[in-house]
């Protein structure tokens, strides 16, 4: 598969979850209007990630003793803290039309949903090195 497809197919994948999880699971507490804002969100975090990872570098060197340590809880813990915070801050200020947060509980639980959706996807759409 090569990588266009590969990035199309698990952009998708990520925008279903994130409606079906939003819908599902979540659905007293996280509001969505349909897929077109999930795939807004999908956007929005991905673009966060991109602009946000570089400068985590500084705190993983820092804590690395403490990573080491917990054997990468530490690391694991903080990736969905701000993954949850980025689903809060679109959930609630509004730059998503569609869709709304109502509390950070919410958003951190649906953090660690969608990160093993994403998991799945990275599984099935992936790109796959040809032998």
């Amino acid at each position: 598969m090569d990588t266009v497809r590969s990035l199309v197919y698990r952009f998708l994948w990520n925008a279903l979850a994130l409606f079906l999880l939003a819908k599902g699971v979540y659905g007293d507490r996280i509001e969505i209007s349909g897929f077109a804002a999930a795939a807004g969100v999908v956007l929005v975090l991905a673009l966060a990630q991109a602009l946000v990872r570089p400068a985590l570098f500084l705190f993983r060197l820092a804590t690395f003793p403490l990573n080491l340590l917990t054997l990468g809880f530490l690391g694991l813990l903080a990736g969905f803290v701000l993954n949850a915070l980025v689903f809060f801050a679109i959930g609630r200020t509004g730059l998503i039309s569609g869709f709304y947060v109502k509390d950070f509980g919410a958003a951190l639980g649906m953090t660690v949903l969608y990160s093993l959706a994403n998991a799945v996807g990275t599984v099935l759409f992936g790109q796959r090195k040809e032998t």
